[in-house]
């Protein structure tokens, strides 16, 4: 592990400073981040085909800073949470080869998160977990980097292309129960490119995901036991009284996608991805048993479209997603003497299910004016359901929204001498509930794991709401004779709901960086 971590390493920092030594041209913030979203094979999981789309060279580099607030939330997400980020970014071609890659750096710091003691990230879809009453502040930190590369052409056909993602996490929770918790997760995706001819391309990928998050509760108070819940789902829970326990996530994912693309007078580009992932939660690391294990399988896809003329460039993008997940549960038994191995699982069964299915589309239209546009304008539109049911006894939650909304962004150019840019936005998204209903059958219908926690995820899921978002970025040249361009962003969220549970949520973000 520690030499993939130094390979990934200086992969990641080579692809990020690379460009600084060798630019094409002097970009803004606002041209790259252009270029980047039309850019077909980035938006895939096969690095082989990136040399494709015939990507520019260059490079950022960003700090930033945010604040969200409100009770628009679900439980474990925390009334408030402050953010510090760091990011840089870049690509360039090693002889006729090519290589990009990123670095990140994020700090939260979360208060009053409630129903959490276990898990950095409670929304990864673990419901194995252990949940107190004691709402408390958290302190995060996620370190996160990468590459794409793909191999230059080989043959008259051929690319060949190797992505790889490391994250490492820490997190602490403030309050007793407390808990230290580290994470760590590796994705290596290879891939193949096929390029039958100038029009049409082929692609495969393959994905192996390895993760791991320990989770070890204490109470600072020792003398005072504090009483918590170990959650299985949809409410279902056990009361306990004293200190937590030791939890050892262990998770594996295999799968692959494929993808084709047509380059004509309408660039298209299809794919679809398949994935298999388990994951096994284990109590305690000595004499330690299954508490929970999750089997999940998911396929997603989308088509991109783009015509491009001389002065209107129009893009689609459409993506679906579904995935069902089993919740299994182990009847365990210890075993006490010399000869034992300690528990022993007498018994497993699936006992939740959870199904989520999405679809998105996206529609762009934009006025070209030199590397960036002059305005541009979208129209969102999604669906989204999720079906979670506990077995025995039968509990269910069903809730399904529709999603819609528009963007409209304009570009001033305020000076040609340090190519002075200044870009502002408008972001309107509104969401109408479809369906919703939540019944518990299980037992103690009146513990708070059901008519706190899961009651108040129910209304936030089916909450209808409007949301207003004011982008605004300004860049300009370091000065007349250097390729390095300064930046300026600044975002503004607020989201209103209509529910009686809930008021509002509001966060800002800012950043200054360069681009080289």
């Amino acid at each position: 592990m520690k030499t993939i971590y130094i390979r990934l390493t200086l992969a990641s920092l080579l692809a990020s400073i690379a460009p600084a030594m060798a630019q094409e041209g002097n970009k803004s913030i606002i041209e790259q981040e252009q270029e980047i979203q039309y850019l077909q094979w980035n938006k895939t999981n096969n690095a082989a085909g990136l040399l494709l789309d015939q990507p520019k060279e260059h490079s950022s580099l960003s700090l930033g800073y945010g604040q969200t607030d409100g009770n628009f939330r679900r439980p474990q997400a925390g009334k408030s949470q402050t953010d510090v980020d760091l990011y840089t970014r870049g690509n360039t071609y090693l002889k006729k080869a090519y290589i990009q890659g990123y670095f990140s750096y994020n700090r939260n710091d979360i208060k009053a998160a409630e129903y959490n003691t276990t898990l950095i990230d409670p929304f990864r879809g673990m419901p194995y977990m252990l949940a107190d009453t004691n709402a408390s502040n958290w302190q995060n930190q996620h370190y996160a980097f990468g590459f794409k590369a793909s191999s230059r052409q080989l043959g008259e056909h051929w690319y060949l292309g190797l992505a790889a993602h490391y994250k490492a996490s820490s997190g602490a929770k403030q309050r007793d129960i407390r808990t230290n918790n580290k994470y760590y997760q590796l994705d290596v995706l290879p891939a193949v490119t096929f390029a039958v001819n100038e029009q049409h391309a082929l692609g495969a990928n393959f994905l192996y995901k390895n993760y791991k998050e320990e989770a070890n509760n204490s109470n600072f108070t020792s003398n005072v036991d504090q009483g918590y819940f170990a959650l299985f789902g949809l409410g279902n829970s056990f009361n306990y009284v004293g200190a937590g326990r030791t939890y050892n996530y262990l998770g594996d994912a295999l799968g692959g996608g494929l993808q084709y693309q047509y380059q004509g007078a309408i660039k298209a580009l299809l794919f679809a991805n398949y994935r298999v992932k388990a994951e096994d939660a284990n109590i305690s690391f000595s004499n330690s048993r299954p508490g929970g294990s999750t089997l999940e399988k998911r396929w997603d896809g989308g088509l991109q479209l783009q015509r491009e003329g001389a002065i209107f460039l129009h893009g689609l993008q459409a993506d679906f997603s579904d995935g069902k997940t089993n919740g299994i549960e182990y009847i365990n038994e210890f075993v006490s003497g010399t000869e034992s191995d300690g528990y022993y699982t007498r018994y497993q069964s699936v006992r939740s299910t959870y199904h989520r299915q999405q679809f998105a589309a996206r529609y762009e239209i934009l006025q070209k004016q030199g590397d960036a546009y002059n305005w541009k304008a979208a129209a969102l539109l999604s669906y989204d359901q999720l079906h979670d049911s506990y077995l025995i006894p039968e509990s269910n939650m069903e809730v399904s929204n529709i999603s819609y909304g528009l963007e409209a962004n304009k570009l001033f150019s305020l000076s040609s001498i340090r190519k002075s840019q200044l870009a502002i936005g408008l972001k309107a998204q509104f969401k109408k509930n479809d369906k919703a209903s939540f019944v518990y059958n299980g037992s103690d219908a009146n513990s708070l794991t059901v008519t706190d926690l899961e009651e108040r995820n129910f209304q936030f899921y089916k909450a209808d709401f409007q949301q207003y978002e004011l982008p605004i970025t300004y860049a300009q040249q370091l000065n007349n004779q250097s390729n390095v361009q300064l930046f300026f962003k600044a975002a503004g969220r607020f989201t209103k709901t209509d529910s009686y549970t809930f008021k509002d949520r509001k966060s800002f973000h800012f950043s200054i960086g360069a681009t080289f």
